[in-house]
């Protein structure tokens, strides 16, 4: 997953040095273009980026509030980190909120490096940006609890919007492979599904749009023989209830006509979640009349240990367009 947002921060850089600055008629959506612009330029310089030095970069985040405590259900604490706003909006921080990978069983709320100087950016123009925690899977199956977990944090958002000063109106969610898929079903399902912390079950959790990297949504189509070794194990120890599980956590059962803009990243290379996955999520998203939009790679791995350079700008623009399109 780390040389994955490495990949990510080139396909954001090389996009805007060569695409330029979107021409949007509101002001504050091209100063934050330019000030992405700004970071970018002196993370360039600084760094040299390229696909050959792409393990060489090191960059690192202050974290505003570390290890915030969002619930503590059965006597285990779950935490978030706040990455504060550096500028004062009259209504409120937009949020940002990350959510990670590795596959169900590993993985923390560590923000990548490499996003490091998008986020910056981002908080210089008055927006919040949460890492959330989850509980992970320790040897048996617990989609439901996970799924709660980043619903959860949602929850606590709009439950301290005015503690920390969020505007729950513009709240963006960012998924990665299994957090990608947390995220859909955290998102597609209504405010009354998957409940765990009670203190938090009558605040809402919407968001205003979705960025899914590589996530499953339909977990019928995952090839177990190329999961790893643990998850394997985990899914084949619920025996005959299998397919009821599989189905009951795949976010494609959960769209209506009311979810939030969504953007799929996917490969038609990945051999761990199948393309299929992006083409039956995009396709079901419009079916329902959602605004949904879909950038598909050619070249690149699961894991993005192997990416084409040359594809990388057309995905990025598509990205970033979406982005601010969407704050």
């Amino acid at each position: 997953m780390k040389k994955f947002f490495k990949v990510l921060s080139i396909i954001l850089l090389l996009t805007i040095f060569i695409g330029g600055i979107f021409l949007f008629s509101i002001k504050d959506k091209i100063t934050l273009t330019v000030n992405i612009l700004k970071k970018y330029s002196e993370f360039i310089d600084e760094n040299n980026i390229s696909k050959e030095n792409i393990d060489s970069i090191d960059l690192e985040s202050n974290k505003d509030y570390k290890e915030v405590e969002y619930k503590n259900t059965n006597g285990v604490p779950l935490t978030l980190d706040i990455f504060e706003a550096k500028k004062v909006l009259k209504k409120g921080s937009p949020v940002l909120l990350y959510v990670h990978g590795g596959s169900w069983v590993y993985g923390n709320k560590e923000i990548p490096e490499a996003i490091s100087p998008l986020l910056d950016a981002f908080r210089e123009e008055g927006f919040v940006i949460i890492s959330t925690s989850y509980e992970l899977m320790r040897g048996e199956e617990n989609f439901n609890k996970q799924i709660c977990d980043v619903k959860d944090t949602i929850r606590w958002i709009y439950k301290n919007k005015e503690e920390y000063n969020f505007n729950t109106d513009k709240i963006g969610v960012i998924g990665a492979s299994s957090g990608a898929h947390l995220s859909l079903m955290a998102a597609y399902s209504g405010d009354s599904e998957f409940i765990d912390a009670d203190e938090l079950k009558n605040y809402p959790s919407d968001v205003e749009f979705l960025i899914d990297f590589f996530g499953p949504t339909d977990l019928n189509t995952l090839d177990m023989n190329n999961v790893n070794w643990d998850l394997q194990q985990i899914i084949d120890s619920v025996g005959n209830e299998k397919e009821e599980i599989l189905n009951k956590y795949s976010p494609i059962n959960y769209i209506d006509n009311k979810e939030p803009n969504t953007l799929i990243i996917h490969s038609k290379k990945d051999s761990i979640v199948p393309y299929d996955n992006a083409e039956i999520l995009y396709n079901k998203l419009i079916e329902k009349e959602n605004k949904a939009t879909i950038i598909t790679l050619e070249g690149a791995s699961h894991d993005f240990s192997e990416f084409d350079i040359n594809e990388v700008v057309e995905v990025g623009t598509k990205m970033l367009k979406f982005v601010i399109q969407n704050i």
